[in-house]
């Protein structure tokens, strides 16, 4: 009897050991199956992240040349206002005025990182310092619009101005910003030159006040470009790994 159930315990206890490791190799299997899942989610978001990081490089990167440019263009201006020497041309300063108040909004594409965050699943991404730059993304991204909206603010008072003291047509006639190439802006009829801008000082002070906030947006733009360039070489060193 004693043997018997020696046996019948021994048998037991087989069984038990047999069905943990089956326990432990479905969950083994499945944790398999789980990572390989997240990892494939992974990679397809790392590699949609790497396409809108790439756009977001290259467009803001054109916007910080067109800024640098329109702040040169104000900043000749301010070399010809009051009892300095005026541009020999009427045409020149023209030129100069359209380009000082240029400037575009800045939009990039945040459509892949928008959806991770707002699904929770940025927590694909393994790499925590990457997860960190993507999450200091928005933030950034929204000092540069807020930068923005103070020059365009400064712009719009410097075009209100030019409406009541000089021509804008003698300005379009110059820079051909007719929609239509076939259509071209005549000068105005009235006698007026629009170097007698750079005579007011008011009109110095907006030129100045927009100088200085383009360049508090130069600086946005160069930190967020040194962002988005750190997120990318992480993203394809991920992608690489």
């Amino acid at each position: 009897m004693d043997n018997k159930f020696s046996k019948y315990l021994l048998y037991a206890i087989g069984e038990i050991i047999l069905v943990v490791i089956g326990i432990l190799i479905a969950l083994q299997i499945n944790n398999w199956n789980q990572a390989r899942i997240e990892n494939n989610e992974e990679r397809i978001a790392l590699l949609n992240l790497k396409q809108d990081f790439d756009f977001n490089y290259e467009t803001l990167d054109g916007f910080i040349t067109q800024t640098e440019s329109t702040k040169t263009s104000q900043l000749i201006i301010l070399n010809h206002t009051g009892n300095k020497p005026k541009p020999k041309k009427e045409e020149e300063f023209n030129i100069l005025l359209n380009r000082s108040l240029s400037l575009k909004e800045y939009f990039p594409r945040n459509g892949s990182l928008d959806e991770l965050l707002s699904s929770g699943k940025l927590r694909i991404i393994k790499n925590q310092r990457l997860r960190k730059f993507l999450s200091s993304w928005h933030p950034l991204f929204e000092n540069i619009k807020t930068r923005e909206k103070t020059v365009l603010r400064d712009i719009y008072k410097i075009n209100e101005y030019t409406l009541t003291k000089a021509s804008w047509l003698n300005v379009d006639a110059v820079v051909g910003t007719s929609p239509s190439k076939n259509n071209s802006y005549p000068k105005s009829g009235f006698k007026i030159d629009n170097r007698s801008l750079l005579n007011e000082l008011e009109f110095e002070n907006m030129i100045e006040n927009a100088s200085y906030q383009n360049d508090l947006l130069i600086n946005q733009q160069k930190i967020g470009l040194e962002l988005v360039k750190e997120i990318i070489e992480l993203i394809e060193k991920e992608i690489k790994e």
